[in-house]
């Protein structure tokens, strides 16, 4: 039985290796194959992954130009800050309205306005108050032409625009966080008639307006109580000197003249430490009162000539140590060792012209 076996494996070994000639022998043209069997694989295989490898390269391709394209920096916006700031308006008194309840005290009537114009130079050219850093950052956001050459300046009020600034007696507050509110801000603080601070106000006489900031008022009404006692301290210095009186009068918006008798000044210089003891305190703290004083004493009595604020003597000599002849620079002079013989020539002169 086992050789039964031996043979049988013998011949199918022997029918393998004959098929496998056979197969070796075949002519490849006589093979006949049928089409559809062979075209629907190629198809399939061929034409399928080459749109996945297109959209692949087309992907890769725009990924890497937007790799490549540099980011645009978007201007500035940090000039904004989150502060209310207060227009209020500066009372001036008169010799017809004295009366606080009267609806014209202060010099200006309730319900009427003062209009502040857009900033211009003197040749009425568009004045420039905008930095580089403002200018681009708020075009950004409102979407406008700021240039000083544009429409936004001189577009009116009426007509949509925000020119000119209409200010009255009643506080108005200013957002800086708002783009158009801070362009009104930076109006104001270029005009000639709004105070930046309220410690700028004795600086001008002309006054009609002041940009308090917050916190301002509040850090000024608790000095207040501690700046009363200095200022009748100070009042108390100064009170027989009727030239320093007047001088401080002056600087807090008052009206004088020589004419005024001394116990007058004295009520009226108690009159103002009431009303605001910081700003008399601020005035009579200053260093250089006495030879200010003698200045605008000097021109008073036509010892000292006045030119473009600027102080001479009345041979053209200016009243500084070579220095442009300011007040300030003028006082420090006068106030110098060598400033001593023209401080005492100038006394003098004027004691004359008073007698």
């Amino acid at each position: 039985m086992a050789k039964g076996n031996k043979d049988e494996s013998k011949k199918g070994s022997e029918d393998t290796t004959v098929e496998s000639n056979v197969d070796n022998n075949v002519d490849l043209q006589d093979i006949q194959l049928d089409a559809e069997e062979i075209e629907a694989p190629i198809v399939e295989k061929v034409e399928t992954p080459a749109p996945i490898v297109q959209e692949v390269i087309k992907e890769t391709v725009i990924r890497e130009v937007q790799a490549e394209q540099p980011k645009v920096a978007l201007p500035s916006t940090a000039f904004l800050r989150d502060e209310i700031v207060t227009i209020k308006y500066i009372n001036k008194e008169n010799a017809d309205i004295k009366d606080p309840k009267h609806v014209g005290y202060g010099g200006l009537f309730v319900g009427s306005s003062i209009a502040i114009p857009a900033p211009t130079l003197d040749n009425a050219r568009m004045k420039n108050i905008l930095t580089n850093e403002e200018k681009a950052g708020l075009e950004y956001l409102l979407g406008i032409d700021l240039s000083i050459y544009g429409p936004f300046w001189k577009s009116e009020f009426k007509r949509g625009g925000i020119f000119p600034i209409l200010l009255s007696k009643e506080d108005t507050q200013l957002d800086l966080s708002d783009p158009m509110q801070y362009i009104t801000w930076k109006t104001l603080l270029a005009s000639p008639i709004v105070a930046n601070s309220i410690d700028e106000i004795r600086n001008r006489a002309t006054y009609r307006f002041v940009l308090v900031s917050e916190g301002e008022e509040l850090r000024k009404s608790k000095d207040k109580i501690g700046n009363k006692v200095l200022a009748f301290e100070k009042y108390v210095e100064f009170k027989n000197n009727k030239g320093v009186l007047r001088y401080i009068l002056r600087n807090l918006g008052k009206y004088t003249s020589r004419g005024q008798k001394l116990d007058f000044l004295q009520v009226e210089c108690a009159k103002e430490i009431e009303k605001d003891p910081n700003m008399f305190v601020a005035i009579t703290n200053d260093k250089l009162i006495l030879q200010k004083v003698l200045l605008e004493e000097g021109v008073e009595f036509g010892v000292v000539t006045e030119r473009d604020k600027k102080y001479y003597t009345l041979d053209n000599q200016p009243i500084s140590e070579g220095d442009t002849p300011t007040l300030n620079t003028a006082a420090t002079h006068l106030a110098s060792p060598l400033g001593q013989e023209m401080r005492l020539a100038l006394e003098a002169k004027i004691k004359n012209a008073r007698e």
